[in-house]
């Protein structure tokens, strides 16, 4: 009996002894996945409702139907006309976007128009901003 006492205490003891202590975790690095939809590809305005009318045809002129828009991490706003240049443009500018209220509103530069647009939906692959044109509710739909 007494072997058998000492076998468990020496087996306790050498448990105890082998325990660590897991290190403290340092915390989990959370994703800011509105960033990296907004920056992770260019975007392509495929339609503009004002008021609810589809006015893309109508309002964007088609040598600006095939510009994209890439906004970037470090707050540049690329705009690239593409193949169908305006005439007198570039062939790309860069202007200044970021995020404020929460990531519910951004500032930028879109269709030569420097605006507040609120953030209606941002996911992977479609960007809808809303912004007053002209006194009238007007979305402005991307697309990657």
């Amino acid at each position: 009996m007494k072997k058998i006492l000492f076998v468990f205490a020496v087996a306790s003891i050498w448990a105890v002894s082998c325990y660590k202590e897991s290190p403290p975790n340092p915390g989990v690095v959370t994703e800011d996945l509105d960033m990296k939809r907004i920056t992770s590809a260019p975007w392509k305005i495929y339609r503009v409702e004002v008021s609810g009318l589809d006015v893309y045809n109508l309002a964007v002129p088609a040598c600006q139907q095939d510009d994209s828009y890439r906004f970037y991490k470090d707050s540049t706003l690329m705009q690239y006309e593409n193949k169908n240049i305006c005439s007198g443009n570039p062939d790309s500018t860069a202007t200044h976007w970021e995020f404020y209220d929460g990531k519910k509103k951004l500032i930028g530069t879109v269709l030569g128009l420097t605006d507040t647009a609120t953030v209606v939906t941002l996911e992977d692959a479609l960007l809808k901003l809303s912004v007053d044109y002209n006194g009238s509710p007007a979305v402005i739909f991307f697309k990657k």
